[in-house]
């Protein structure tokens, strides 16, 4: 006689809250050759994620465009979804959000030190990172995250080129006066 507990395993495991966790080696990437565009993806998905989970009225697009001012809300939600199910995050969602905010910032300052905000994503990762852990805990299936598309491909081919045009523009001290 067939045993009652596959279906429910099955059923838990797609229960799961759907939060957006690509590999890091995604995000890097693809933030990387978006110029910053692709963290605000990142938190558009995970926006509407928490909004399906907690049935709030809050506008996934508005908060993911106005990131900086509030990703500690969205880092501080996905470590509490997250909280029972496996190891706590790394960092403070404050010191995350702080970190984030300023790396954004640093995208207006003059002499090339705009280039520290091409690594806004980095305080993305240990917050992915816990978001991978726990999908990885309740069995979800990955796979749909981890693949590189064609048109991932083709950002970052296209992508590369204009940031690598950049950097040897501002390497170069060619500028506008």
């Amino acid at each position: 006689m067939a045993s009652p507990v596959l279906p429910e395993a099955t059923f838990a495991a797609t229960d799961v809250a759907t939060y957006y966790s690509p590999p890091a080696l995604k995000i890097a990437a693809l933030s990387l050759t978006t110029l910053g565009i692709y963290p605000v993806y990142w938190f558009w998905r995970n926006w509407r994620a928490i909004k399906q989970e907690t049935g709030g009225d809050q506008w996934p697009w508005a908060r993911a465009l106005f990131s900086p001012l509030w990703a500690f809300l969205c880092f501080a939600n996905l470590r509490d979804a997250t909280r029972h199910h496996c190891r706590p995050l790394a960092f403070a969602p404050g010191l995350l959000a702080v970190a984030y905010f300023l790396l954004n910032f640093s995208s207006r300052l003059p002499n090339g030190l705009w280039l520290f905000a091409l690594f806004s994503f980095v305080p993305l990762l240990p917050v992915n990172s816990l978001l991978r852990r726990y999908h990885h805990d309740e069995g979800m299936d990955m796979r749909v995250y981890d693949r590189f598309g064609v048109w991932h491909i083709l950002v970052v081919i296209f992508g590369g080129f204009l940031l690598l045009l950049a950097l040897i523009g501002t390497l170069r001290g060619d500028g506008v006066s």
